[in-house]
């Protein structure tokens, strides 16, 4: 299934967004972030709706960083669905009723990047026995990418004159 719809190029999921703005504090990286928010406004990085609620469920700036960029933040289509079912399968009973009454945008992050066939920028470290994004889109052949890899991928390098 070739679906590709430019100009997006990357699925990002809520640990990334977290990282990027922990390790990567705007007022210290502002080019970084520059270079970022322009490739959210042209919709070259993009994430399911899931992961804009897990962000509002913080008390920080990064709530008002997505409010700004909300429009990045997509509603699955119904082909999504049918691979977020797919998706869930692989997923043991125990780890889909921990997450139940609570967001886990994680099998919507798999399948939205399934969907469109692009990478994920991800910060979560790949260990098959907790069922984490890494592992989960290898079995969908999907690339997961931290995001120093993505920054390297894209080519940004931050030096002082």
């Amino acid at each position: 299934m070739t679906v590709l719809k430019p100009p997006y190029q990357y699925v990002i999921d809520t640990s990334a967004l977290f990282d990027l703005k922990n390790q990567y504090p705007e007022k210290i990286f502002p080019g970084l972030w520059e270079r970022f928010n322009e490739m959210c406004v042209q919709e070259k990085i993009i994430a399911p709706k899931e992961v804009l609620t897990e962000i509002k469920k913080g008390d920080d700036d990064l709530i008002l960083w997505a409010e700004d960029y909300e429009h990045m933040f997509l509603e699955p289509c119904d082909d999504e669905i049918v691979i977020l079912q797919n998706v869930l399968s692989n997923y043991p009973e125990q780890i889909i009723l921990k997450y139940s009454t609570r967001s886990w945008a994680d099998p919507l992050v798999i399948a939205c990047a399934k969907y469109y066939e692009l990478p994920i920028i991800q910060q979560e470290l790949n260990d098959a026995k907790q069922y984490k994004i890494p592992s989960v889109a290898k079995k969908y052949g999907l690339e997961c990418q931290r995001l120093v890899d993505f920054f390297d991928e894209e080519g940004w390098s931050f030096v002082n004159p």
